[in-house]
C-alpha cells in the first residue's frame, strides 16, 4: 500500500509505509514547525531534543525495558508540564516519526504509551495539518486492513480516541482523509470490543457532519457492520449504532433504507428506552431531512406512529412532536395542493369515548397517513397473525394510530380491519387495545357502513374473505360480539338508531344466542348493555326483543349456578328507560315472548335453551302472566306428554311446581291458573302418575306428584273442580301410596290429606272412604317414620269425614279392621308414632266409642305400656 503525505493539497513525499518503519525525514516537519516559533522557542526546542536524543535513539533499537523507560521519560518531559504552543509543536515535529514507528512495536506497552503520548500532545496543539499525512496512514495500517493488525483491545480503543480527537480538532482537513477514516470504520465497527464500537459510531457521526460530500461514495460499506451492532448486547452500542445509521442514511444512498428499516422495526421492541428513543428520533429526523423521504414515507410512518404509542410518556411525546413537525413541513411544501382543504375544511369532529381529550392531528399528518394507508395496512394486519406476543401488541397499538390519523378514510379497508379486530379481541393481551381501536373506528365510520360487515360475520353469512374464516364458529362469534359492543359504544345515538333493528334481529337468531360456549353470553351481555347505555329512551321500540335476550342470559346464568345480578340490573334499567315498573315490562311483552317460544316447543329437550328461557319468563312474570295462561298451558301439556324425554318432563314439572307455589293468590295469574286446574290435573299430572317400570319413570312420578302438591297448597283447586277429577285423581293417589320412592309416597299422602279436606263430606261419602283406608293403614308399616306420622294426619281427616249417621252396625267390619290396625301401632317403639296414632284413635273413637273401648281392653295387656290405652279408656269409657 502507498500512503501519500498531503499538505495544502500537494504531494510532498510518497513512499511505502511498512510495518515498524516510517520513511522520510523530520526536517520538513521541523521546518514547518519553525515557521510558527520565535527564536527563543526554537532554542528551547533544540535544547529539549538534545536532552531527549538518547531516549529517541533507544526507541529504535533498545530492549523492551529500555524502550518503556525512554517512553516514560519522553512522556514526562512533553506532557508532564504545560509548554508553549510553539515549543509543543516543535517537540512533536521531532518526536512524531519515532513515536509513530512504535505504533508497530511488538511490545503492547510500548504501543500503548506511544499512542497515549501522540494523543496527549495533539490534544494541546492548535495546528495539526502538517502531521496528519503521517498519523492517519499509520492508523490505517493498524486498524484499516482486512485483518486488523492491532491485537490489543486497549490500544485499538486508544487509536480510535486519537482519530476521534483529530476529527474534532481539524475538521477542515477531514475531506482529504474521509476515505481513510471509512476504511478504518469499516473494520472497527465490527470490532469485538464494545468500547471500540461506541467510539467508531461517534466517529462516524462526526465524520458525516464535517465531510458530507466526501462521505457519500464510501457510505455503503459501513451499513452492514452498523446493522449488526443494532442487536448488540450492550444498550449503549445499540443506541449509538442507531444514531450512526441515521447519519449514514442522511449522507449516503437513500436506497439503504430498505435494509435499515427492518432492523429499526426490531429495535422498537427493545427493552431499553434510550434505544427506542434513538430509533424514533432518527426516524423523525428522516421524515424532515431525508433527501428522498417522499418515496419512503410508507416505510417511516409505521415506526414514528409506533413511537407515539410507546410505554414511556416522554418518548411518545417526542415522537408526536417529530411527526407533527414532519406534517407541518409537508403542508408547507405542498401548500398549493391542499389550499382548498384548508380553506374549506370540514368542522372538526367532536371526540368522545376513548378519544375524549385527544387533540386532532394536523392536516399534513392526516394526509400522509391516508395516502400511505393502503401500503402500511397489509403488513400490519399480517403482523397481527404472528405468534410473538410483543409483535401483536405493537401492531394493534399501531392500528389505533392509523385509525386515528386516517379518520373516515379507513372505510375502504373496513372489512380487513374488522376481521383483524375479531382475532385480536379474542386474546387477553390484545383485548384492551382492540377495544380502543374499535371505538376509534366507530368515531369516524357510520354504523350503516359497518353494519353489513359485522352482522353478516356474526350470523355466519358473511361474504368474501371473512366468510371462509369466520363461519358460525362460537369462538369467532364471541369475538364478533365483542367488536360489536365496542362499535356500539363508540357510535352516536341518532346514527345507531338506524341499524338497531338489524342488530337486535341478528342477536335474536338461534346461532347467535343458543350455544354452549359460555363466553359468548358474556359478550352478548356487553352488547345489550352498550345498547341500553347509548340509545337510552330510544330502546323502547326494541324492548321486547331486548327482554327476550336478557331472559336468555338469565337462564344461562341460572343453569350454571351463578347469580344473574347484573342481568337483573339491566332488566330494571330497561324498565326505567320506558318509565314503567319491571312487572309492567313483563306484562307488556309476556304474550309476544310466549308466542315466540310456542312455535318450537314440541322439539324441546332438557337442554334446549328455549326451554330454560321459558322457565325464566314464567318465574319472573308469574304474577303478571294471566293473559298468556292458555299458551303456557299448551306448552306444559305438550312438553309433559308421556312420550317426551323423561328429563324434559321432570324439568317442566319442577317449573310448574315453582310457578304454582310462587304465584300470589290475589293475582290475575292465580285466577287463570285456577281456571286451568282441572286440565292441569287430568291432562298433565295424572297421565304421568301412572306406574311405569324403571327408576327414571319413578322420578317422573315424584316430580308430577310434587307439582300436584304445589297446586293443592296454592288453593287453586276448588271443590267443584275437584268433583270433576275426583275419581281419576283418587285412583292415582291410591296407586302411588305404594310407590317404591319414599318421597313420592310422602307427597302422595299429603296430597291425599289435602284432597280429603278440600272435598269434605260433600265429595267423600262412606263408600268412597271405604275404598281408600286399607292403603292408608298400610302406610303405618312404612319404612319411613316421617311418612308414618304424615299418614296419621290423613287418617284423622278420614275419620272426621265419616257422617254422623254413619251406620256402625252395617260397616262394623270396616271399623273393626281400622281399630285393630291402629291399636297395633299404638304400641310402636317410636314415641312420636305412639302420639300420632293416639291422636287418630281419639278421632276414630267418636265414631263408635264403646266398640273402641272393647278393642282396647282386648289388647291392653299385650302393650309394653298401658299409658295410651288407659287414656283412651278414660276418654271413651262412659261415652
Amino acid at each position: 500500500m502507498e500512503i501519500k503525505e498531503i499538505t495544502s493539497g500537494e504531494v510532498v513525499e510518497e513512499g511505502p509505509i511498512k510495518e515498524g518503519k516510517v520513511l522520510g525525514s523530520n526536517d520538513k516537519l521541523m521546518n514547518a514547525a519553525k515557521e510558527n516559533m520565535t527564536p527563543a522557542e526554537q532554542a528551547k526546542v533544540e535544547e529539549m531534543l538534545q536532552v531527549m536524543q538518547r531516549d529517541i535513539n533507544t526507541l529504535h533499537d533498545g530492549a523492551r525495558f529500555a524502550k518503556n523507560k525512554a517512553l516514560s521519560r519522553i512522556k514526562d518531559q512533553t506532557t508532564g508540564s504545560p509548554l508553549e504552543q510553539g515549543v509543543l509543536c516543535g517537540l512533536f515535529a521531532g518526536l512524531c516519526k519515532p513515536l509513530l514507528t512504535l505504533f508497530h512495536d511488538p511490545i503492547e506497552k510500548c504501543r500503548e504509551t506511544s499512542v497515549t503520548i501522540v494523543t496527549d500532545m495533539t490534544a494541546q496543539m492548535t495546528v495539526l495539518e502538517p502531521y496528519l499525512p503521517y498519523i492517519v496512514p499509520v492508523c490505517v495500517m493498524r486498524l484499516g486492513q482486512k485483518d486488523i493488525i492491532e491485537s490489543s483491545e486497549e490500544v485499538r480503543q486508544l487509536l480510535m480516541e486519537l482519530l476521534t480527537q483529530i476529527l474534532s480538532l481539524a475538521p477542515d482537513q477531514m475531506p482529504m482523509y474521509c476515505q481513510d477514516y471509512q476504511m478504518i470504520l469499516a473494520r472497527t465497527l465490527s470490532d469485538p470490543f464494545a468500547e471500540v464500537k461506541k467510539l467508531s459510531c461517534k466517529c462516524l457521526i462526526n465524520l458525516t457532519a464535517v465531510a458530507p460530500k466526501q462521505f457519500y461514495p464510501g457510505a455503503n460499506i459501513l451499513m452492514n457492520p452498523l446493522l449488526v451492532n443494532t442487536s448488540h448486547q450492550h444498550q449503549k452500542v445499540r443506541t449509538l449504532a442507531v444514531r450512526a445509521l441515521g447519519a449514514l442514511l442522511n449522507n449516503g444512498d437513500n436506497k439503504m433504507i430498505e435494509d435499515i428499516i427492518s432492523h429499526f422495526a426490531q429495535r422498537t421492541f427493545d427493552p431499553c428506552p434510550p434505544v427506542r428513543d434513538a430509533v424514533f428520533e432518527v426516524v423523525g429526523g428522516w421524515m424532515n431531512t431525508l433527501m428522498d423521504r417522499y418515496s419512503y414515507f410508507h416505510r417511516l410512518l409505521p415506526l414514528i406512529l409506533t413511537g407515539m404509542e410507546d410505554e414511556v410518556p416522554d418518548i411518545a411525546a417526542k415522537s408526536e412532536r417529530l411527526f407533527d413537525a414532519a406534517g407541518a413541513q409537508w403542508e408547507q411544501e405542498n401548500e398549493q395542493d391542499i389550499k382548498d382543504q384548508k380553506d374549506f375544511a370540514a368542522e372538526t369532529p367532536v371526540y368522545y369515548g376513548v378519544l375524549e381529550g385527544v387533540r386532532r392531528p394536523r392536516l399534513g399528518c392526516r394526509i400522509l397517513v391516508t395516502r400511505h394507508l393502503s401500503k402500511v395496512l397489509p403488513g400490519l394486519l399480517n403482523d397481527l397473525n404472528t405468534w410473538v406476543d410483543e409483535t401483536r401488541i405493537k401492531s394493534v397499538r399501531l392500528l389505533f394510530s392509523l385509525l386515528l390519523f386516517s379518520e373516515w378514510q379507513s372505510t375502504q379497508h373496513l372489512e380487513k380491519i374488522l376481521f383483524a379486530l375479531y382475532k385480536c379481541s379474542m386474546e387477553p393481551t390484545l383485548a384492551e387495545q382492540s377495544n380502543r381501536c374499535t371505538q376509534t373506528l366507530a368515531q369516524f365510520v357510520q354504523p350503516k357502513i359497518w353494519r353489513d360487515y359485522v352482522l353478516s360475520a356474526l350470523a355466519g353469512a358473511s361474504s368474501g374473505e371473512v366468510k371462509s374464516r369466520v363461519g358460525v364458529s362460537p369462538v369467532l362469534c364471541t369475538s364478533c360480539l365483542r367488536v360489536l359492543s365496542s362499535l356500539i359504544t363508540g357510535s352516536k345515538p341518532h346514527d345507531l338508531l338506524e341499524i338497531t333493528d338489524d342488530i337486535v334481529d341478528t342477536l335474536c337468531k338461534p346461532e347467535v344466542n343458543e350455544t354452549a360456549h359460555k363466553p359468548l353470553y358474556t359478550e352478548l351481555r356487553r352488547v345489550l348493555q352498550s345498547l341500553l347505555s347509548v340509545l337510552g329512551e330510544g330502546i323502547e321500540s326494541y324492548s321486547g326483543r331486548i327482554l327476550f335476550l336478557l331472559l336468555r342470559l338469565c337462564s344461562v346464568y341460572q343453569r350454571s349456578g351463578e347469580s344473574p345480578a347484573e342481568i337483573e340490573t339491566m332488566i330494571g334499567q330497561l324498565a326505567t328507560l320506558q318509565d314503567v315498573t319491571v312487572e309492567e315490562l313483563y306484562e307488556r311483552h309476556a304474550a309476544s315472548l310466549v308466542e315466540l317460544l310456542s312455535g318450537q316447543h314440541r322439539d324441546w329437550t332438557r337442554h334446549s335453551p328455549d326451554q330454560n328461557l321459558f322457565g325464566e319468563l314464567l318465574l319472573r312474570s308469574g304474577p303478571t302472566c294471566g293473559e298468556i295462561m292458555p299458551a303456557v298451558y299448551q306448552i306444559f301439556k305438550d312438553c309433559t306428554a308421556t312420550e317426551k324425554d323423561p328429563e324434559l318432563r321432570m324439568t317442566m314439572f319442577t317449573l310448574l311446581g315453582r310457578l304454582l307455589r310462587d304465584t300470589p293468590v290475589t293475582s290475575e295469574a292465580s285466577k287463570q291458573l285456577s281456571l286451568f286446574s282441572v286440565p292441569i290435573i287430568t291432562e298433565i299430572v295424572t297421565p304421568n302418575l301412572e306406574w311405569r317400570a324403571g327408576r327414571t319413570a319413578g322420578t317422573v312420578r315424584c316430580a308430577a306428584i310434587s307439582s300436584l302438591w304445589a297446586l293443592l297448597k296454592s288453593n287453586l283447586l276448588s271443590r267443584d273442580a275437584l268433583k270433576q277429577v275426583q275419581e281419576k285423581l283418587v285412583a292415582q293417589l291410591v296407586s302411588n301410596l305404594d310407590d317404591d320412592n319414599c318421597a313420592t309416597r310422602l307427597v302422595c299422602c299429603n296430597c291425599f290429606n289435602f284432597v280429603l279436606q278440600t272435598g269434605g263430606k260433600e265429595c267423600f261419602g262412606p263408600d268412597e272412604l271405604h275404598k281408600v283406608y286399607v292403603e292408608l293403614l298400610k302406610r303405618l308399616d312404612d319404612s319411613s317414620d316421617e311418612l308414618r306420622v304424615a299418614v296419621t294426619s290423613t287418617l284423622k281427616t278420614f275419620f272426621s269425614l265419616l257422617p254422623e249417621d254413619y251406620n256402625r252396625e252395617l260397616y262394623k267390619a270396616h271399623l273393626q279392621f281400622l281399630y285393630r290396625g291402629l291399636l297395633i301401632h299404638l304400641d310402636d317403639p317410636n314415641q312420636a308414632i305412639q302420639e300420632a296414632v293416639y291422636g287418630v284413635l281419639c278421632e276414630a273413637g267418636r265414631v263408635w266409642p264403646s266398640y273402641l273401648c272393647e278393642h282396647v281392653e282386648n289388647v291392653k295387656h299385650k302393650h309394653r305400656s298401658s299409658l295410651y290405652c288407659d287414656k283412651l279408656l278414660a276418654t271413651f269409657k262412659d261415652s
